[in-house]
């Protein structure tokens, strides 16, 4: 099972699953970083996770985006708190794909309500995880 992570500077969008990722909710990430690491340590626990997948932003020369530095620090956190391995899986515009399925696909779904409640942040998580267990299974199905 493994855990993908949107990280945000206000929320932080979270999936689990190994072949089909599903949402389970957001982290507040105003609070002390601290209190966020214990709340996903708890999640890895409970949901016996045996990998962090955590979006990583890149721009268009591969070149780290804005966030890069907090990121690592977050995971190295992480790291720390679970000794589970981190993997950083590129992620271009994954808050515009999930802002844009719901516009489409959510009866109602409001750009502002969405970004408030998580919902963006949620979706953003599971293409994240999706596009990770993807690649996985991809790289499986090769080496056989």
């Amino acid at each position: 099972m493994y855990l993908g992570i949107d990280f945000g500077k206000k929320r932080i969008g979270l999936a689990i699953g190994s072949k089909f990722p599903r949402g389970i909710g957001v982290l507040d990430a105003d609070r002390d970083q601290h209190l966020v690491v214990d709340d996903i340590a708890d999640i890895c626990h409970e949901e016996e996770i045996e990998k962090v997948v955590i979006g990583f932003p890149e721009r268009h020369q591969g070149e780290a985006g804005t966030l890069a530095n907090e990121i690592k620090h977050f995971s190295e956190a992480i790291h720390n708190k679970t000794n589970l391995p981190i993997v950083f899986e590129p992620e271009a515009f994954t808050s515009t794909e999930a802002e844009e399925f719901l516009k489409k696909y959510v009866k109602d779904s409001g750009h502002v309500s969405n970004r408030k409640d998580g919902k963006v942040d949620e979706l953003s998580a599971i293409l994240i995880l999706e596009q990770f267990i993807n690649k996985e299974s991809t790289t499986n199905d090769q080496s056989r």
